[in-house]
Formats: C-alpha cells, structure tokens, sequence
C-alpha cells in the first residue's frame, strides 16, 4: 500500500514538470511576437485613399508587432520596394499586359524613411510610415501600388506571411471616389431620339472639383477601352459657387455645349433635404455630338436634361 502512494505521488511531481514545459513551449510558439506590414487577404493588398482636395495628401504603411505580449525593446524594421511583388500580382489577376496593374510612378510619391522603429512597451504595438503622394493627374482608370517588403528587423521575427505589402494607391475628391467605386441614381431624358434614362451611372473622381462620367446610359465595365472613355465621356466641373459646367473627356471624339433648357439645372447641392436624409445632387443640362469613328465626321447634337443623386454607402 505504502509503494503504491509513494508511485502515485511521484506520478503526480512528474505530470506537473511536463505540464510547465508544455506550457512553455505553447507560450514560446504561440505567443511568440511577429513583425508584420498591415494588409488584407492572401494577396498582401492595403488601400490608402488620397485627396485631391490636397496637394500632396499623406496616408501610411502600418508596421506592427503582433504577439499576446508587449515587446520589452524597440524594434527597427528596415523596408525596401519590391517591383518583383506587383510582377506575381499581375501574373496572377490578369490575361493581358494591357490590364496590368502598374507601379506608382516615383515622381508621384516620396517615403521620406524607410526604417521604422516600434517603441517598446508600447500600447498599440504598431508605427507608422509616411507615404506622401501627389495624386494630381493620376487616372482613374489605372490600379497603381507601391510594393514594399521588410528586409530586416532589430528583435523578433518576421511574420512570413506579411511580410510584403501592395500598397494600393486611390483618388478621391469632394464628389467621388475610386475605391469603393461612386454610383449617382441618374433619371432625365436624351433627345434625338428620345431616350429616357434611369438606373445607376459611375463617376470617377479626375480632379479637385472635377468628375467624369458616361453619357446617358452608356455603361462603364471591364470591356470598356480607352477608345470607349474618349467617345463616351464628359467631364464635369463643380465651381466654388456650386453652378456646375460640362465639357468633353476628349474634344477630338466630343463636341459639347451647355443649355439653359432645364429651370434651376447645371448646379450641384450637396445636402438636399428629402425626408429626413440629405441628399448630393447634379443637376446636368447640356448638348453633345459625336465624332464618327468610321467617317471622321461629327453627327447630330442630343440634348440632355439629367438628375444624378449620389448613392450613399
């Protein structure tokens, strides 16, 4: 009887020396911290918004480190571009060299450093790094990143698996922006001949006060070509009194001249009272012709009288 005790309380020294070690290692491999750049999905991706409304607007890389406990020291964490990144991105997402997402050109984006350090013991376990942009002229229609990855860092590891990001580089202005795309609820008609117009339109942000749109009920898609947006487009000028101009996207596929046809139209207000919501509207009154592709001649003006209220998220 004695032995049998003296059996079962070493049984019970040993299973709480193995329990601390597999709490130990559990704690070692589990809770280890990890040095990472912020991004969504498998393919590393984080969209930064930037203001047209501003010259050269700021937005940032996220360097964190992540683990169950604070990180007793600083850690430096040394970035460098990886132009290799955007190459398997393409590869992946698109058919054709024509579709390709491209580099943001260096003369339209500074990092001023690109060593960040995370102070130790911080309570947010994250730095930031600047990515200044100068956002004016870029298109669109285009998918523009920044491919940044971590070389090196002072303490810990690196989190293999975000340890690259694409930054993803949009426009925005007051009237629209590129990523969530912007649709208006559009109703108004199209003369000769007479077509009415309802559904949704897309409005892509061009410039401060400036926006671009299909005509009628023209559909923007991912068949759409270059040669499509430059037959099809109209820009549309917000001034600082709220009256709204119209002009062509391209004067050499589009003639346009604005009409006075249509009360109280050609403005924009951006709270419109209905109900209990306020509304952004566009009121749009003007004339277009179309160049023929064929004949290289303009055809017949079409006047249009159009209502265009933004869609809120």
């Amino acid at each position: 009887m004695k032995i049998s005790i003296k059996i079962f309380i070493a049984g019970l020294i040993m299973l709480q020396f193995v329990g601390c070690d597999s709490e130990s290692i559990y704690k070692d491999e589990h809770y280890k911290n990890l040095v990472y750049l912020l991004s969504k999905g498998n393919e590393n991706v984080f969209i930064a918004s930037y203001t047209l409304n501003e010259e050269s607007p700021v937005q940032y890389v996220t360097v964190g480190c992540g683990g169950s406990n604070t990180n007793d020291k600083p850690v430096v964490v040394k970035i460098e571009p990886s132009p290799e990144m955007l190459d398997r991105y393409n590869k992946i997402n698109y058919d054709y060299e024509s579709q390709y997402a491209k580099l943001l050109p260096e003369s339209k984006y500074e990092i001023p450093s690109y060593t960040v350090t995370i102070p130790a013991r911080s309570d947010y376990h994250y730095q930031r790094m600047d990515v200044k942009v100068w956002p004016d002229g870029l298109s669109p229609d285009s998918v523009y990143f920044v491919p940044l990855k971590i070389v090196s860092v002072s303490e810990y590891e690196v989190n293999e698996q975000k340890q690259d990001v694409l930054f993803r580089v949009t426009i925005e202005n007051d009237y629209a922006t590129q990523y969530p795309q912007t649709y208006y609820r559009k109703s108004g008609q199209l003369s000769n001949p007479l077509v009415v117009m309802s559904g949704t339109k897309l409005v892509h942000p061009l410039a401060k006060d400036k926006v671009r749109m299909f005509i009628g009920n023209e559909l923007y898609n991912d068949d759409t070509t270059p040669q499509d947006i430059a037959r099809k487009s109209v820009v549309v000028q917000i001034n600082a009194d709220s009256t709204v101009v119209v002009s062509p996207y391209d004067s050499s596929m589009m003639e346009v001249e604005m009409l006075s046809n249509a009360p109280g139209y050609n403005r924009y207000n951006p709270s419109l009272v209905q109900g209990l919501t306020k509304q952004r509207v566009l009121w749009l009154n003007y004339r277009f012709r179309q160049k023929n592709v064929t004949t290289g001649e303009f055809g017949s003006w079409r006047d249009v009288e159009e209502r265009l209220i933004r869609i809120e998220e």
